[in-house]
């Protein structure tokens, strides 16, 4: 394509965008210094975000690099593998064909697939059934994974296949494949269908099939003809040739002991319906514009609004809010806010939408940090609205709260040296000195001597190898981290080898902040947590009890 035509647009001229009331000056600061301050924290290569009105962007940015080697920027045009965002464009298609009345959702599974996914029936019950008049799995139960089937890890398993992360040896080269790995399944479900939630690719990789059946094309060629050109996403594709090609596409890097490693895509054609969807914030923004209008975009309409509202509604109640069809429900700031996150292992991404508040949310990354990007998107939207993500943003006020609490301890005169460690979703204290003392795992409580809370962890993106770490949905109630000051606690519950549970306690005070756990009264003495007795005596000197 022409230079003088794509300048960072793709190849739609330049002023095609529509482009709504900007956020305030203020706030765009305040989000650009948030975005800096993540790639310095995590290993994060590049990132982009775009914020969209129901008339245009509001504001659109991108930080760091889509390739290391080269030094070359991110943009808000710059593709990326997106993951499991894709599930809401599926579910789209399929809502598609159900008001075109090619289906019904109450449809069971086997009216629209030309392979058995119960062989054996006639062999008697197996792991799982209910009997001969179990409920069948429908379509419905795909949409809201909940068929009974747990992971069956295709997704996974080709991810680490692509990107070489070793071989699980399971036969996954062609349909056929596939087709005998879900049948092989079926004694592996946990419950009846629409009895328990369980996130499952693989129910995905099937709704890809039925739309495939009753279209006769394939279902990327669908999703493209159907979904991608009337919003204009002209850039949008599942083939990894056209990312290839793409001038502004992101390099995928995997995270290996913290390092960034250059990756290959690891396109699956099989998983495309899961979670095979390549695209831009700027695109995927012109789609939350088409949520946010409740199945229109500038007068083009992709889902009647019954049909728009029926994929948008919570269905099903998860650790991390309410699950529908391809989005997820949850709390942020006092909206409510429709999303979903997803990653590759070697990107991800997080598209969201609060409809009251008229505003949406699309971020991508060129890696997969430890916790679904969801927390980026969800602290992005806070910012919109004005709010602090320390404050309104349960995983950013864990991360600061936890980076307050972590480093080296030290007793009475420094007998016993301690640290504490971030361990995903909780604290450990680990004990040094001579006689060592081990390792106590401390589980968030909340704050002072009545907050109490519970945790719990999530991850609703593609499965890779760092998923689902420190990724909880829990409230910690301790207001403003960085505001704790003297007289303020914060407890914790221990959680020792004997399975005796009991409290630990970390009390700010104006000379810093003490820990009493088990028979110790300890004393924070170092931010750094590492080196247990190599800097006793000298922390004992900067702080004698």
């Amino acid at each position: 394509m022409d230079d003088d035509v794509y300048d960072g647009f793709g190849d739609r001229p330049i002023g095609e965008f529509a482009v709504a009331s900007p956020l305030a000056s203020g706030t765009q600061r305040e989000l650009s210094r948030f975005l800096r301050r993540v790639l310095r924290q995590d290993p994060i290569p590049g990132l982009s975000v775009a914020v969209v009105r129901p008339d245009g962007e509001a504001y659109t940015d991108a930080v760091g690099s889509r390739d290391l080697a080269g030094n070359r920027a991110v943009s808000p045009d710059t593709l990326y593998p997106i993951g499991s965002v894709s599930k809401s464009i599926t579910a789209t298609a399929v809502l598609q064909l159900a008001d075109a009345g090619m289906l019904s959702l109450d449809d069971p599974l086997t009216d629209h697939l030309d392979f058995d996914i119960k062989p054996g029936a006639s062999d008697g019950p197996q792991r799982g059934e209910t009997g001969s008049g179990e409920e069948p799995v429908r379509i419905h139960h795909l949409l809201t994974h909940t068929s009974g089937y747990p992971s069956l890890g295709v997704s996974e398993a080709l991810i680490a296949r692509r990107t070489r992360r070793g071989e699980p040896g399971i036969p996954l080269g062609d349909r056929e494949d596939f087709h005998a790995h879900v049948a092989d399944a079926w004694p592996e479900r946990t419950a009846p269908p629409g009895d328990e939630w369980q996130y499952c690719n693989t129910g995905y990789c099937l709704l890809g099939e039925i739309v495939e059946g009753h279209t006769g094309v394939a279902f990327s060629e669908y999703v493209d003809d159907h979904v991608f050109t009337p919003l204009g996403m002209q850039r949008a594709t599942f083939d990894d040739g056209e990312f290839a090609r793409d001038a502004d596409a992101a390099t995928p890097y995997l995270i290996d002991e913290g390092e960034l490693t250059p990756a290959s895509l690891p396109t699956r054609e099989v998983s495309y319906p899961a979670g095979g969807v390549l695209t831009s914030v700027r695109e995927v923004g012109t789609y939350l514009r088409c949520q946010l209008q409740r199945g229109s975009l500038d007068g083009t309409q992709l889902l009647p609004t019954s049909r728009s509202d029926q994929l948008h509604e919570g269905r099903v109640d998860t650790p991390a809010g309410s699950y529908g069809y391809g989005w997820r429900t949850r709390e942020v700031c006092g909206q409510t806010v429709v999303g979903h996150s997803g990653s590759v292992a070697v990107s991800s991404a997080y598209a969201g939408f609060a409809p009251e508040a008229d505003l949406a949310v699309a971020v991508a990354a060129n890696s997969s940090p430890e916790y679904p990007l969801r927390a980026i998107g969800e602290a992005v939207l806070a910012i919109a609205l004005g709010e602090r993500p320390v404050v309104a943003v349960p995983f950013w006020q864990r991360r600061r709260l936890f980076a307050r609490l972590t480093g080296r301890y030290v007793s009475y005169r420094g007998v016993k040296p301690a640290a504490v460690f971030r361990d995903g979703g909780t604290l450990r204290v680990e004990y040094g000195g001579p006689l060592g003392g081990g390792s106590v795992p401390l589980r968030p409580d909340g704050t002072g001597s009545e907050s109490e809370t519970k945790a719990s962890s999530e991850s609703d993106s593609e499965p890779g190898p760092q998923t689902g770490t420190g990724t909880g949905s829990e409230t910690l109630n301790c207001g403003d981290p960085t505001a704790l000051s003297d007289g303020d606690v914060v407890t914790f519950t221990t959680l020792p080898p004997d399975g005796t549970e009991g409290t630990a306690e970390f009390r700010f005070s104006a000379d810093g902040i003490d820990l009493l756990v088990d028979r110790w009264h300890l004393h924070k003495v170092r931010d750094d947590p590492l080196q247990l007795d190599a800097d006793r005596d000298r922390s004992v000197t900067s702080r004698d009890r």
